[in-house]
């Protein structure tokens, strides 16, 4: 065993004897790491005593019963309930520490990650569950062949809706306000930021106050991903409807919660909704999310009591939290199986937003290749991350069509060897240049995350090792990922690389739509979101063949098909996938995780009560 295997061992050791690793993830990484089986078992031995293989939660805390009073939760999530015995106590309010402030928290219109809040007030027709299982919210139950709701030939959705559900202003919810968000939808004027899947919809139509038809184009895994947002066509006086509007800001909802005010760079005000359908909840009056970009100065006020959640914990944050914990501070972490996001370097594969026209840089497959094995991805992990997360090598990473593709090997030399024979030549800088371009980038993540812009330096020094320059310029998340109208980053192709995160949640399908041709923002699609600005007719037909049958084997392959181009092209580059985690204060209670879906805990909101 090398040095660095070595060093490993003895990583996976230590976070085995402090627990922070389920017994199922002790073994992965062992094995990845060669171990003998008296090894893995002595490592095994060091987890925390009593936590099972398939446990939900890595902490070995597990599941129990839900508060008294309180829903059961979806098949698949968990509950950790500390509270007392007397039952949810009602009033108070939460507070929520916002780190990444979006344009809108309307998500029919704003895709950053901070407008996932709009669940507490905005309710989607199904939500899926840490099993990948999709379970009813708006919905009256999940369609199917065996129900009547799919059609034998699957071309015609029927979607039925629960009684009794009422917008938070006291106006009944509707089949009338499905088909309006797809009339919205449809209208060129405007500016919707949805799912591929609506693509895919020829019509909608309205049977009864409480049954909507939807006939496809071609067959459509997305259905269950339509109307996570809803649209109440009471409130709108056409349908052409774009970021400008209020409700585009602050959307109307059926949830436990509306919005009440927000006032730009300080906080957003959320009220108890006095028409929700379960006239005992929500518990809480009320929510308050502060505004907090500054993430270690943010995690560091969470531990002192000053928030009850930060939204969201990513992995960095991670080794903080549970010291912290272990320390007797007043917060409460949990690790679960389930969700799939990965950091992801995204590159831009055009000349300024032209697909047409080849980044000068990264436009060679040369300098994608190189990149690729010349980032040391386990050090993030070990150095910065303290041992949280794992590496993952296929683009269709996680859920029923994962794939097991080898993760790229930190490989400097052969990395060297790559840009030498393409003819990227060493200045006597040491920076790379070919046919008169300097192998010279812009480096960007959002400002204010210190773990990021630790492991941003060492992929910068990783690439000077190689010949690349990185020049980093972090800015806010609204200038990143802000839409094409207002001049984002990503949208408009105004940049080289940027780093975030971003995955799937049950079904590729829409993930997988990330990266196809026909999804590149431009004048004529302003709400396309290639960021990658990649163009490639064979990944596009791969891509389509996955999206046009329901049956799973024949997706995979294609899938398998389409990750195989995806791997030898890279447009984008997996750093690694995130340890799926939350963390809240101790004084919150009835909180429930394990949702496969980014927006988990926060679909949970009505149950949650404070106890001092």
């Amino acid at each position: 065993m090398d040095d660095r295997a070595l060093d490993h061992t003895r990583r996976l050791a230590q976070l085995a004897m402090a627990g922070r690793l389920s017994r199922r993830e002790v073994l992965r990484r062992g094995a990845a790491l060669g171990l003998s089986a008296p090894a893995l078992i002595t490592l095994l031995a060091a987890c925390r005593g009593g936590e099972s293989a398939d446990s939900t939660s890595a902490t070995g805390g597990g599941g129990s019963t839900p508060a008294s009073g309180s829903e059961t939760p979806a098949s698949g999530t968990s509950t950790t309930e500390t509270g007392s015995s007397d039952g949810p106590k009602k009033g108070g309010r939460a507070v929520i520490a916002l780190i990444q402030e979006p344009g809108q928290m309307n998500e029919f219109f704003n895709s950053q990650s901070g407008s996932f809040l709009s669940v507490l007030v905005v309710e989607p027709l199904f939500i899926a569950d840490a099993n990948g299982e999709y379970q009813p919210v708006l919905a009256a139950e999940v369609p199917t062949i065996e129900n009547g709701g799919i059609s034998p030939d699957s071309l015609t959705i029927t979607y039925k809706l629960k009684e009794g559900i009422t917008w938070s202003d006291g106006e009944p919810f509707t089949a009338e306000d499905i088909v309006f968000t797809f009339e919205v939808y449809k209208n060129p004027e405007s500016t919707p930021l949805v799912p591929a899947a609506y693509d895919k919809i020829e019509s909608v139509r309205a049977i009864d106050p409480l049954t909507v038809e939807v006939k496809m184009k071609e067959i459509n895994p997305g259905y269950l991903d339509l109307w996570q947002t809803v649209l109440p066509k009471h409130k709108f006086d056409s349908t052409a409807v774009t970021q400008e509007h209020p409700l585009a800001r602050l959307p109307l909802g059926t949830g436990p919660f509306v919005f009440k005010e927000w006032k730009t760079g300080d906080q957003i005000i959320l009220e108890r909704n006095p028409n929700y359908r379960d006239p005992e909840k929500p518990y809480l009056d009320g929510i308050t999310i502060k505004v907090s970009p500054e993430k270690e100065a943010t995690i560091a006020a969470f531990i002192a009591g000053e928030y009850d959640y930060v939204y969201f914990i990513v992995t960095g944050d991670l080794p903080t939290l549970t010291q912290a914990e272990q320390e007797g501070k007043p917060v409460h972490v949990e690790l679960f199986e389930g969700g799939a996001s990965v950091e992801w370097l995204w590159l831009n594969l055009s000349d300024n937003g032209d697909p047409t026209k080849p980044h000068p840089v990264l436009g060679d497959p040369a300098i994608r290749e190189a990149m690729d094995y010349g980032i040391d991805r386990q050090a993030i992990i070990d150095e910065i991350l303290g041992g949280f997360g794992s590496l993952t090598g296929a683009f269709i990473y996680a859920g029923w069509a994962a794939l097991d593709m080898p993760v790229t090997p930190y490989d400097p030399d052969k990395a060297n060897e790559i840009l030498d024979a393409a003819g990227w030549q060493r200045g006597s800088d040491g920076i790379r240049e070919k046919d008169g371009v300097r192998a010279s980038l812009r480096f960007q993540t959002i400002a204010g995350d210190q773990t990021r812009e630790l492991y941003q330096q060492l992929i910068q020094q990783n690439m000077k090792d190689i010949g690349i320059e990185l020049k980093i310029e972090n800015v806010p998340s609204n200038t990143i990922f802000g839409s094409y109208q207002e001049g984002g980053l990503l949208a408009r192709g105004n940049y080289d690389i940027v780093m975030s995160r971003d995955g799937y949640e049950v079904d590729p399908a829409d993930w997988a739509a990330v990266f196809t041709s026909d999804s590149i923002p431009s004048e004529e699609n302003p709400g396309g979101f290639t960021y990658c600005h990649w163009r490639n007719a064979e990944f596009d037909a791969a891509i389509k063949e996955a999206s046009s049958t329901l049956d799973q084997e024949v997706r995979k392959q294609a899938y398998a098909r389409a990750a195989e181009i995806f791997a030898r092209e890279r447009p984008a580059l997996p750093l690694y996938q995130s340890a799926s985690a939350d963390a809240w204060s101790t004084r919150l209670k009835g909180v429930r995780v394990g949702y496969f879906n980014p927006r988990g805990t926060l679909y949970g909101a009505a149950d949650w009560y404070l106890e001092d």
